[in-house]
This record gives C-alpha cells, sequence and structure tokens, in this order.
C-alpha cells in the first residue's frame, strides 16, 4: 500500500468515527407527542430545538431535556417538574407560572426569560444564567442558587428563603420586599442592589458585597454580616437587632432610623470611619 492511500485511508476512518460518535436528539416520537399537545412523562428531549415553540401548559415532568433549546419560547404555566434542563438554553422564553419544582437548570443559560409566579422550590441552578430576568413573586425557595447570575434581575417580592446564594452575582438586582429570611449568601455581589424592605433575617451574608445597595426599611434581624463590604450602602429605618457587623465595612453608610439593639459592630469600619468596639 502506497504511502497516499494510507493516508487517505486514515482520514476516511477518522470521518467515519466522528460520524458514528455524532450527537444524536431524543426520541422523535415524543416530540411528536409534545407538539400534539400530549403530556411527555419522563420523555428523552436531550438536544431537542423548540425554539420559538408555543407549547402553553406543556407536561414534560421529569423529562431528559439535557442541552435542550427553548429560547424566546411560549411555556406559559408548563411542567417542568423533576426534569433535567442542564445547559438548556431557554434565553427569553416565557415561563409564567411554570412549575420547575425539584427541576435542575445547572449552568442553564436563562437570559431574560419571565418566570413571573413560577415555582422553583428545591430547583437546581448553579451557575445557571439568569442575568436580566423577571421573577416577580416567584418561589425559590429552598434552591439551590450558588454562583448563579441575577445581574440586573426583577424579582420583586419573590421568595429566596433558605436558599442557597454563596457567591451569587446579583449586582443591580431588583429585590424590593424579596424573602431572603435564612438564606446563605456569603460571598455574594450586592453591588447597588435595591432590598428595600426585605426579609434578610436570620441570613448568612458573610463576605458579601453590599457596597451602594439599597436596603432602607429592610428586617437584617439576627443576620451575620461578618466581613461585608457596606460601603455607602443605605439602611434607613433597617431593623439590625442582632445583626453582626463583625469586621465589616460600613464608611459612609446611612443608618439613621435604624433599630441597632444589641448589634456587634465589633473591629467593624463605622460609617465616619471610626472603629466599633468589642464587647469582650
Amino acid at each position: 500500500m502506497t504511502r497516499t492511500r494510507k493516508v487517505l485511508l486514515g482520514l476516511a476512518t477518522v470521518a467515519w468515527i466522528g460520524l458514528g460518535q455524532h450527537v444524536e436528539a431524543g426520541d422523535s416520537k415524543s416530540v411528536e407527542q409534545i407538539k400534539a399537545g400530549q403530556p411527555c412523562y419522563m420523555c428523552n428531549l436531550r438536544y431537542e430545538n423548540f425554539t420559538g415553540a408555543q407549547l402553553p401548559g406543556v407536561v414534560l415532568q421529569g423529562a431528559y431535556l439535557f442541552n435542550a433549546k427553548f429560547e424566546r419560547a411560549f411555556l406559559v404555566k408548563a411542567n417542568f417538574e423533576s426534569a433535567t434542563l442542564v445547559l438548556a438554553n431557554m434565553r427569553r422564553a416565557d415561563m409564567t407560572g411554570a412549575l420547575l419544582l425539584k427541576a435542575d437548570l445547572q449552568r442553564a443559560s436563562m437570559y431574560g426569560a419571565t418566570l413571573r409566579g413560577a415555582s422553583l422550590r428545591f430547583a437546581r441552578l448553579v451557575e445557571a444564567n439568569l442575568e436580566a430576568s423577571e421573577l416577580t413573586k416567584a418561589d425559590l425557595t429552598s434552591a439551590n442558587l450558588e454562583s448563579v447570575n441575577l445581574t440586573n434581575s426583577f424579582a420583586d417580592h419573590a421568595e429566596f428563603r433558605s436558599a442557597n446564594m454563596v457567591n451569587a452575582e446579583m449586582t443591580h438586582a431588583y429585590l424590593f420586599g424579596a424573602n431572603l429570611e435564612g438564606a446563605n449568601l456569603a460571598g455574594a455581589n450586592l453591588q447597588n442592589a435595591d432590598l428595600t424592605r426585605a426579609d434578610l433575617s436570620n441570613s448568612n451574608l458573610k463576605g458579601a458585597n453590599l457596597s451602594g445597595a439599597r436596603i432602607n426599611y429592610a428586617n437584617f434581624s439576627g443576620a451575620d454580616l461578618t466581613g461585608a463590604i457596606l460601603i455607602g450602602a443605605k439602611l434607613v429605618g433597617a431593623n439590625l437587632k442582632d445583626t453582626k457587623f463583625i469586621k465589616a465595612n460600613l464608611k459612609d453608610a446611612s443608618l439613621s432610623s435604624a433599630l441597632l439593639f444589641r448589634a456587634d459592630f465589633c473591629n467593624a469600619i463605622l460609617p465616619k470611619g471610626g472603629r466599633g468596639k468589642c464587647s469582650n
């Protein structure tokens, strides 16, 4: 066999292997079932493309939707309970009132998605992109939002009780009246966020960055802000009863009319530049 023929044979073999390893989408029958408006439980729909699809009320409970595409899809009141949506593309999708209870949305792309009134209780949203999303009155109780991107998101009166939001990116997020009671926000970036009248009681904000944040009339009772950065933050009328500000930076922060009963400012940088006293 000549050297040229060997090279050509080798290239043909590589091409054949590549074709044999191409990415296959899910079950075509399941796709037709969905388009017909029928429920599809535990369906295999990985890599399927539903871009721009009109699927109001679609039932995909427990479905395997790895890397599926729902960009700009109409999914109002859709049922994705316990579905696997890892790496799914749901950019600008309308999921108003959708059920995503216990759904796995790790690293899903949900930029500009509408999730108004949606249920994401116990959902997994680790490293998901929810930038500029609409989450008004959405329920994310006990959801895993570690390292999630909520930049410029709108979450008016949303529920984040007991949620894991460690290292969450929430710059300029609008969280007016949101419930973050007991949430873990350690290391979260909340610069210039609006937390007016939000409930952050008993939350963990260790090392969080709240510089320039609007936190007026919020409830921080029992919260831990040890080492947090609150430069220029506005906490007018906030409830800071039993709140820990140990080693926090509150330079130029506004605390007028705030309830400071038993608040701990040990070694904290105070609004006017002084150091907080330690009780022991």
